[in-house]
């Protein structure tokens, strides 16, 4: 068998059935943190843009887009919700994957179970074997993929949207397998756009490519199913000899990799790169006991190369670049006591207050093994020096966040100001539910801001 035919094996075999229970719980968390940060990402100001260069005004299709009234093909809707999903990069994260696995897998499946009208279980079925693909797919790759350049977010998500699309659909294994073929020729995303609005684009432009794929195979399209193993296939192309195992993503099916390593929830909406720093700078701003002020001289952050490469920014320009700038970031927790949505507006984000600390915030690498390991040492005007560090992986556990009722009060935040307290609420609780839901309809059509059907 290649390796597109065993790897589609063992996707199919993803049944709801026999899944553990704690994997179809975080399944459905994931979707709806997703549906949350999508709604509060709809209102980027690009994706208009981007809808008008599609041609995509919302007076055809079966599709629905979130935020937005309207019908839109299928393939522009999961283009337009993927952009949307990752605008404010609040979307979840995989250690493994280094990168976001749901946006591309949800917004893909989310136009298609309204073009279907699938039900809940088939939904979350499908979502289950997107993410198991992508982030057995990064075991393979992993660490030289991410490491070279590429966006693992999209490289690798397009299987996931692949995936969860043909299974959606119903595929067989051949099909499935014939699938992720197509989707190696549309595999793409550099990080030389984080800090862009090109970076959520990966993502839309992930879940539309893992759409087409699908689509294209049910309707008759062929293709080389050696592409991933082949002389100029997607191991040699993008990692490079000597920089991958094929054989690592085909093992350890048996268990869920959304529950060992998990998915994490992000709980600042910014790059994931800069939490540990973050949370650093929150505890020294605990500690310190009272409003920090003008009482800080200068600000040292330690994170690891790999997360400051695309994260030293001392001077962001726009909102999106402080979302990737560890020095705006750990001044902004110091200064306010938290980072929160309303911290990156373009015409707002640098507050007198900020910019007058930059100057004398230094960031430094580290090569330390932990990787997500982020030290900060804060030296005050009276000479008092606190340090404190932090290891937060790219976000925090789904389940502990659901028993405190934080995974709500983000969902509440990112959509009551679009669908009001009351709706808010209601939408939650559905999409938490929504394992026994006949079909999607109520919830898509809720996300999208139209009357519920």
């Amino acid at each position: 068998m290649t390796f597109a035919q065993e790897l589609a094996k063992r996707a199919n075999a993803i049944r709801l059935a026999t899944a553990p229970v704690e994997a179809v719980r975080a399944a459905t968390f994931a979707i709806a943190d997703t549906l949350g940060v999508a709604l509060a990402g709809s209102s980027a100001p690009y994706l208009d843009g981007l809808a008008s260069a599609l041609g995509a005004a919302g007076n055809h299709g079966a599709a629905s887009r979130i935020g937005r009234k309207g019908r839109y093909s299928a393939l522009h809707a999961a283009l337009l919700n993927g952009t949307a999903a990752h605008a404010l990069d609040f979307d979840d994260c995989s250690v493994a994957m280094s990168g976001h696995p749901s946006a591309p897998v949800v917004a893909a499946l989310l136009a298609l179970a309204e073009e279907r009208e699938a039900s809940g279980g088939a939904v979350l079925e499908a979502y289950l074997a997107g993410v198991e693909v992508e982030m057995h797919l990064a075991r393979a790759v992993m660490p030289h993929h991410y490491d070279k350049g590429w966006h693992p977010t999209a490289t690798l998500g397009v299987f996931g949207a692949a995936t969860a699309s043909a299974r959606l659909l119903g595929f067989d294994d051949d099909q499935l397998a014939s699938t992720l073929a197509v989707a190696v020729s549309m595999a793409s995303g550099i990080k030389s756009n984080f800090g862009s609005p090109v970076k959520p684009l990966h993502v839309g432009q992930a879940a539309f490519n893992g759409l087409l794929a699908a689509k294209t195979v049910a309707h008759g399209m062929t293709s080389n199913v050696a592409a991933f193993e082949h002389t100029y296939g997607f191991f040699e192309v993008f990692n490079g000899a000597g920089t991958f195992d094929p054989e690592r993503a085909l093992e350890g099916w048996d268990r869920f990799e959304i529950l060992d390593p998990g998915i994490a929830v992000k709980q600042h909406p910014c790059c994931g790169s800069a939490h540990s720093a973050i949370d650093a700078a929150l505890s020294i701003r605990k500690a310190w006991g009272r409003d920090v002020g003008d009482a800080i001289e200068t600000i040292e952050i330690w994170t690891h190369e790999r997360r400051l490469a695309h994260t030293n920014r001392s001077m962001p320009a726009t909102g999106l670049e402080a979302k990737f700038s560890v020095q705006f970031l750990t001044a902004k927790a110091l200064l306010d006591g938290m980072i929160s949505l309303g911290d990156f507006d373009d015409e707002r984000f640098m507050t007198p207050d900020v910019k007058a600390l930059l100057p004398r915030v230094v960031a430094h690498s580290h090569q330390e093994k932990n990787e997500y390991l982020g030290r900060v040492r804060v030296v005050m005007k009276d000479g008092t020096v606190l340090e404190d560090s932090a290891t937060t992986e790219l976000g925090r556990n789904s389940f502990d966040l659901h028993a405190s009722g934080e995974l709500e009060r983000k969902f509440l935040d990112c959509t009551r100001g679009h669908l009001g307290e009351a709706e808010a609420r209601l939408l939650f609780s559905d999409i938490l539910a929504v394992q026994d839901a006949p079909n999607w309809l109520p919830i898509i059509r809720a996300i999208a801001n139209e009357k519920r059907v």
